[in-house]
């Protein structure tokens, strides 16, 4: 673990951060970039799960359960880069209850076991 200090009054023991697997922006030959910002979010599994879910966790070619590690973290990257860690957080509190609609139950088992495999040390193993 990780002590993150957040503010005067709040430090936080935290899993240490992961580098990113991708570089976000202004990435074409002719932009010309005047900065590149590390942003640090702690996600929750089912933050990572909806970021997932978001980018492709259900494309219809490939199922969740044979993404490659290094796919599915590039996959919850690409969905915190296209929306705020806060619509995230919302999004993550209803989640769960997809896992009551039989008609996705499956593919949001996959999606959630996907994002244990990517990120087992953040992740508790789905029961």
């Amino acid at each position: 673990m990780t002590l993150y200090t957040v503010d005067s009054a709040h430090t936080l023991d935290l899993p240490p951060a992961l580098a990113p697997t991708n570089l976000w922006g202004a990435t074409e030959p002719d932009d010309e970039p005047r900065a590149v910002i590390t942003l640090q979010v702690a996600m929750t599994r089912d933050m990572l799960a909806v970021a997932f879910d978001l980018m492709g966790g259900h494309r219809d070619d490939e199922h969740p359960d044979t993404w490659t590690v290094e796919d599915i973290r590039e996959a919850v990257e690409a969905g915190l880069a296209s929306h705020s860690w806060t619509l995230l957080q919302d999004y993550a509190r209803d989640f769960p209850d997809l896992l009551n609609d039989l008609s996705i139950r499956e593919q949001i088992q996959a999606e959630y076991r996907a994002v244990d495999r990517a990120y087992p040390l953040y992740a508790p193993k789905e029961s």
